[in-house]
């Protein structure tokens, strides 16, 4: 691992770190699922989060299981992974969360570089 989790770039996480956060994130809906009647709005919307996470899980494994390093699959991984991790951000400061787990700022190191030159550094 690079720096601290919060200068992590997508070029730093793996698809084991997708699975994972893949995971925690399916057992706090399916927790949630099970605690809520079956038609009801709130598990209507929990089961649409559900989806969504498989949508996004789904890009997230694609990306970082290819092989070949472009920049297209370095801003693939970027995308996917951002999207990913939004959807935990509700449970950052719960037991078992990673601080991986967060979004991140750049695709790789070259672009996080690339940023500090033209910004002068600032975020």
């Amino acid at each position: 691992m690079t720096g601290t989790a919060a200068r992590l770039t997508a070029a730093d996480l793996t698809l084991a770190d997708v699975e994972a956060l893949s995971a925690f994130i399916d057992t706090r809906l399916r927790t949630a699922l099970a605690r809520h009647l079956s038609g009801s709005d709130t598990w209507k919307g929990l089961l649409a989060a559900q989806l969504v996470l498989q949508r996004d899980a789904k890009a997230a494994r694609a990306a970082y299981g290819r092989t070949e390093n472009t920049p297209e699959t370095e801003q693939d991984r970027f995308r996917s992974w951002n999207r990913l991790a939004v959807l935990a951000l509700g449970w950052k400061n719960d037991a078992g969360f990673d601080g991986r787990w967060r979004p991140v700022a750049h695709p790789s190191p070259d672009g996080a570089a690339a940023s500090a030159i033209l910004t002068g550094g600032r975020r």
